[in-house]
């Protein structure tokens, strides 16, 4: 993307001055807008060029300082105005404003028209993007003649750590380091600095943080990881914290995962323990999305998935069972699939290291509903089965047309991520979850702020805990007796508790909507 510095320095444009935000210099311009008015900045988008006359606000030193706090909120790129219009010189309060927020201004000669200008940028964007598809382009060739000629696993890594100018890592299923590249004369780590980070691979990736730092030599370190696609390992990016930057997912980022996953199986580098032709059915389904559907036809009939019929997929994640337990695990999972005995049911199984799939299949004809229940009875029994180890289980909602085989699966990982998000090792259900997917940062802090905040600032003041009450009660599907007894009261304490509650949030629970609204309240919580 073209800079400031380059639009200062190197573009065809003469007598552009930056006045404040020098520090900025290196700001990437993704686009361009123009300020005629202050209603348009609801519109501004982050890395965003401001052109303006300045006439809409040119005798307002308040709008003036008001609008330079609001496009450095939003991260606009930088403000350029056009002087010997409206101002012979930029104002002292947008100067003054900009300095204090290190926010970039730049002085516009008035022969430039914002047209001529704007279209300058838009050719510079174009081209760069232009070049960065060759470049994409040239790099897959070259990495896929690498792998089609058995390279080394760290020849590929070598590749993509000096593309992206990064250090990256390979690591298996259980975060320990198979493999690692640095770019062209990178020292500030080496990999020996690297098998330390096992533990803080395992956290990251378990709780799925973002934002957490190590440290490597004395400096913070973050890891962006994206899963292989086979499920038995990542690829992680480091950076350093001061320049964290996140490679956004792309197609081009999903070619270069779905090639070294690729290599990794050609050259056994991470190797799942289970040979099972299901994985690849797993990892075809799941990650080849725009095969045609004659392709799709020829893969289930090998692999024997009756795609005529309606199904529900069941995942369950094997990340919290020890490598060690694994094969027993998937013994007693296998007996209970033999034992099982739904009606009208044929099951079909896919399974990695990481995670094991059941597919139920059901005849066309058969009540959705009824395939759900009979589905949710049985992850009960697995549940309780497997009481003593850790496992989450996510299900889908019912399905049927061969294209949606690979969406049943990843509603039931969306599921059971939720789950692993809630820490709640209960069986979680895609199609109850919707309204809770539904949900984001805005809704769930308005929601909170309009059901709950009375109660959370009375548990705070009081050190009380109405509001795990009302949690537990509403997962007993407010049974009294049964919350009583999940949280070890007396029945009479746990009435007196909901009549308080009820006293706070000014509701008796026999309102639909509103207990509605509690339910998400709540959920939001945990989000």
């Amino acid at each position: 993307m073209p800079t400031l510095n380059w639009l200062i320095q190197e573009s065809n444009l003469n007598n552009i001055r930056l006045i404040t935000g020098e520090n900025h210099i290196l700001q990437e311009i993704k686009s361009v807008n123009v300020l005629d008015n202050p209603d348009v900045l609801k519109w501004f988008k982050q890395n965003e060029l401001v052109l303006t006359t300045g006439y809409c606000f040119k005798d307002n030193p308040t709008l003036q300082r008001q609008m330079i706090k609001d496009m450095c909120e939003i991260g606009c790129a930088a403000l350029a105005i056009k002087t010997k219009r409206f101002f012979r010189q930029i104002p002292d309060a947008i100067i003054d404003e900009a300095k204090n927020l290190d926010f970039p201004i730049i002085e516009l000669p008035y022969f430039y028209s914002f047209s001529e200008i704007s279209q300058m940028i838009f050719q510079q964007i174009y081209k760069e993007q232009n070049l960065q598809v060759e470049r994409e382009q040239h790099f897959l060739s070259n990495f896929m003649q690498q792998i089609l000629n058995h390279e080394p696993i760290s020849t590929s890594l070598q590749q993509i750590a000096h593309f992206f100018a990064t250090p990256v890592l390979l690591i298996d299923i259980n975060c320990s380091l198979i493999a690692s590249a640095f770019p062209y004369k990178y020292k500030d780590i080496n990999e020996d600095n690297l098998h330390s980070l096992t533990d803080f691979l395992s956290l990251q990736i378990s709780k799925n943080i973002i934002d957490n730092f190590c440290k490597i030599n004395e400096q913070n370190y973050s890891l962006q990881t994206f899963s292989l696609y086979n499920q038995a390992g990542y690829l992680c990016f480091l950076y350093k914290k001061t320049s964290f930057s996140p490679i956004p997912t792309s197609k081009f980022l999903q070619n270069i995962i779905q090639l070294l996953t690729f290599a990794c199986v050609q050259n056994k580098t991470l190797n799942t323990n289970y040979n099972s032709n299901s994985t690849f059915f797993l990892h075809f389904l799941v990650h080849h999305k725009q095969n045609n559907i004659e392709e799709i036809k020829k893969l289930c009939s090998f692999y024997g998935f009756d795609y005529q019929k309606e199904w529900i997929c069941l995942t369950i994640s094997l990340q919290n069972i020890l490598e060690k337990n694994k094969s027993l695990f998937l013994l007693n999972l296998d007996k209970c699939l033999k034992d099982l005995s739904l009606e009208h049911c044929t099951i079909f199984t896919c399974f990695n290291n990481n995670l094991f799939c059941i597919y139920f299949l059901f005849p066309p004809t058969y009540h959705r509903l009824q395939a759900l229940h009979q589905v949710q009875n049985y992850s009960l029994k697995l549940k309780n089965k497997f009481n003593e180890q850790s496992i989450f289980i996510g299900i889908s909602a019912c399905h049927k047309k061969i294209t949606n085989i690979s969406r049943a699966f990843e509603e039931s990982l969306k599921a059971l991520q939720y789950q692993q998000q809630i820490n709640d090792f209960q069986p979680g259900s895609y199609l109850h979850q919707i309204p809770l997917h539904l949900l984001n940062q805005s809704s769930s802090n308005l929601l909170i702020h309009n059901i709950l905040q009375p109660l959370l600032d009375f548990d705070q003041q009081n050190n009380t805990e109405l509001i795990h009450t009302l949690k537990i009660y509403f997962s007993c599907n407010y049974n009294a007796s049964q919350a009583a007894k999940i949280l070890y009261l007396h029945r009479n304490t746990m009435l007196n508790r909901l009549e308080k509650i009820k006293e706070i949030l000014q509701t008796d629970f026999n309102n639909s909507d509103e207990n509605i609204l509690i339910y998400l309240s709540l959920s939001a919580l945990n989000l």
